[in-house]
């Protein structure tokens, strides 16, 4: 293994320590980089005729903060707010020379340093609430002192990120620089030396309490939009920032860790972070490591309806060249325009200048199906009658509308120009080479790979499926299907199962089989008209609004009039049951190798289903509300479709074995593709 000081560059001349970050791809805070750091620090302390440390990162970033394979395991060498107290403490002044993006502990890094000069492009941001989590280094202290309450609240409750060259981030910063960052910091450096300033430490400033009452008044506006909001990092954060004011920096240190702690121990943090790591691992598609991805610049999508017109708007968005071909010229004269509409409202937005929804459009060229495959990289079938046209020999071919897959397909799940999931269908002759290009668009496209082996049947599809059969089960033990949706709603899901159900149209579930003794009151809504919210009545009434579901009146009346009445179940059991369904559903995708691994499973639920993400998908869930009760209340439940919740041999091995699906979601050996 190298040795820490390998993770950071050392180099010293006319006075001046230059340290440099350099643990590819984007610089995470290591162990081992944390030890390198505390190393250079002695080393540079050391030197003779020391003036000045710079602080940098090495390759295309400064830093993208913590290593997240270590948050919430023991922690071993210095920590980063060590780290963050020595550089302040530091006896010379210490710069930080930021390019690339400076997020998370290393953004705290860069602001325990004495003074700040970042590239125009560089970006900063702390993500960490996304993760369920608060900056743990001094971030909510330092920031809140350098720019007041509003702009560290806009940076820290977002979790996005922030030009360099613009507020609130700017404010962070004493010189934005263009071109070569090493000299212009060498230029600032000497500044500093010759104007004979020392050490500025962040700590003692307090320029961010300037307005005492303003700085009140935007934190209480913020804990009150932050307590309507199920998730707790938000509510901490703003405490954190309010005690900036109020607490000596020491003290308000000791609060921030204290805060951190709660929210590392929370389910919230835990499901947050499950996902975010999920994310990633998905998106292997179960390619071995170091599987070379295809140069993806020319991307044809063949066919005129609407989801080649998303595809297409995707494409173009992320920078693409977009060969647009059809068999049916017609298709253009609505396609085209509703393109132009598209970009004219992402400017209106403000999600795009003028200028780049213009370079966007003109990266699209239209014409016969034929002639827009002929010089692709890759070829994307995206309506059906497409099959038939000629691609060249070693050009990719994927089909991503309905129907089966023999080789490669993509499933985006909708709508497709605005969710991220796309499954990637693996067919039995698929290759290698097919799936790093699928890889290679997905990752173009900004947007999640899960991988999925089969003839195009998707794990969204199954789970869907699942979750609306354990619903109508509920319904035939009488429970009321407005119940069951409040049961979710109340729990955190915005999309419950009936909501769902209106909202996709009941007409493709009115076709799905049940056993005998169960009902499948899909079909009998919809012989009774009531088709879903497109037909303005379906479980809901949506006459009035569209966009708002109302409960029915009339519809107990028509259950009611089918089965038998029965005493309501408590939430907690629904929510038991159905969940308990999806992951029996998830179990068995595991079993036929449908699906790599249980995350993957909870990747597609929390993006095509909606579920929460700071409660996690199914089969993380199930580790959280025990597998044992989880099977428990399958069991226990009278329905007539056994083989249903019959729960998976699985579940009976992990509860005697004291284990959960998460730990089975290590790596898997890479399939022959």
């Amino acid at each position: 293994m190298p040795e820490a000081r390998d993770a950071v560059d050392y180099r010293f001349g006319d006075g001046i320590a230059w340290l440099a970050v350099a643990n590819p791809p984007v610089n995470t805070l290591s162990r081992r980089v944390r030890e390198g750091l505390g190393a250079a620090l002695d080393r540079a302390e050391a030197e003779p005729g020391l003036k000045a440390v710079v602080l940098m990162g090495a390759g295309a970033t400064f830093s993208a903060g913590a290593d997240l394979a270590e948050p919430g395991r023991p922690s071993a060498g210095p920590a980063v707010v060590d780290l963050c107290a020595r550089l302040e403490g530091f006896p010379v002044p210490v710069v930080a020379a930021i390019h690339g993006t400076a997020l998370g502990g290393g953004l705290e890094l860069a602001l325990a340093a004495h003074y700040r000069i970042a590239l125009s492009s560089a970006r900063l941001g702390f993500p960490e609430v996304r993760l369920g989590l608060i900056p743990a280094a001094g971030g909510t202290q330092r920031l809140a002192r350098m720019i007041g309450a509003k702009g560290a609240l806009d940076m820290l409750l977002g979790g996005g990120m922030f030009a360099a060259s613009r507020a609130p981030a700017r404010g962070l910063l004493d010189a934005v620089a263009e071109g070569d960052l090493r000299a212009a910091t060498e230029g600032f450096v000497r500044q500093l030396l010759e104007t004979g300033q020392g050490p500025r430490r962040c700590s003692e400033m307090r320029q961010g309490f300037a307005e005492p009452a303003a700085y009140q008044k935007e934190v209480a506006r913020r804990r009150d939009a932050a307590a309507r909001q199920p998730e707790i990092a938000p509510r901490e954060l703003v405490a954190a920032v309010e005690a900036a004011m109020l607490l000596p920096f020491e003290a308000g240190l000791a609060f921030e860790a204290d805060v951190q702690e709660t929210c590392l121990a929370s389910d919230q943090s835990r499901a947050l972070r499950a996902a975010f790591v999920s994310e990633g691992m998905a998106g292997r598609l179960g390619l071995p490591g170091g599987t070379a991805r295809p140069a993806l610049h020319r991307l044809a999508v063949l066919g005129g309806g609407g989801l080649a017109a998303q595809l297409v708007f995707t494409a173009l968005n992320a920078g693409l060249e977009l060969r647009w071909g059809t068999i049916d010229p017609e298709a253009f004269l609505t396609g085209v325009p509703q393109l132009r509409d598209a970009f004219a409202e992402a400017v209106k937005r403000g999600a795009l200048t003028d200028e780049q929804a213009q370079d966007r459009m003109a990266g699209l060229k239209v014409g016969d199906s034929a002639s827009m495959a002929a010089d692709a990289d890759m070829v994307v079938l995206a309506a059906q009658g497409q099959g038939h046209v000629p691609v060249p020999e070693g050009t990719v071919r994927a089909v991503a509308c309905a129907g089966e897959v023999e080789a490669l397909g993509l499933r985006f799940a909708q709508p497709g120009s605005a969710s991220r999931l796309v499954e990637v269908v693996a067919g039995p002759v698929v290759s290698a080479s097919e799936l790093a290009a699928a890889q290679a668009l997905v990752r173009a496209l900004g947007k999640i790979a899960v991988r999925v082996t089969s003839r195009g049947e998707t794990i969204a599809a199954r789970l869907v499926a699942a979750c609306q059969r354990a619903a109508d089960a509920l319904v035939d033990a009488g429970q009321n299907p407005y119940d069951i949706d409040r049961a979710f709603r109340e729990w955190g899901w915005t999309r419950p199962p009936f909501e769902a159900r209106d909202r996709m149209g009941l007409r493709e579930l009115a076709t799905q089989p049940r056993a005998d003794g169960a009902r499948n009151w899909s079909a009998l809504l919809l012989g009774a008209g009531r088709g879903g919210r497109s037909a303005r009545r379906g479980v809901y009434d949506w006459t009035a609004d569209p966009s708002m579901p109302r409960e029915d009146s009339a519809l107990k009346t028509l259950l009611d009039a089918e089965r038998p009445s029965a005493a309501a179940m408590p939430p907690d059991l629904i929510r038991k049951r159905v969940l308990g369904a999806m992951v029996n559903e998830g179990a068995r995708m595991l079993a036929s190798g449908m699906a790599l691994r249980p995350s993957d499973i909870d990747v597609v639920a929390l993006h095509a289903l909606e579920m929460p993400r700071w409660r996690g998908g199914p089969m993380h869930l199930a580790g959280v509300m025990k597998l044992l009760a989880l099977r428990r209340a399958m069991e226990g439940f009278d329905h007539p479709d056994r083989a249903f919740w019959a729960p998976e041999p699985i579940f009976a091995e992990l509860v005697k074995n004291g284990r959960s699906f998460d730990d089975l979601n290590a790596e898997p050996v890479s399939r022959s593709a």
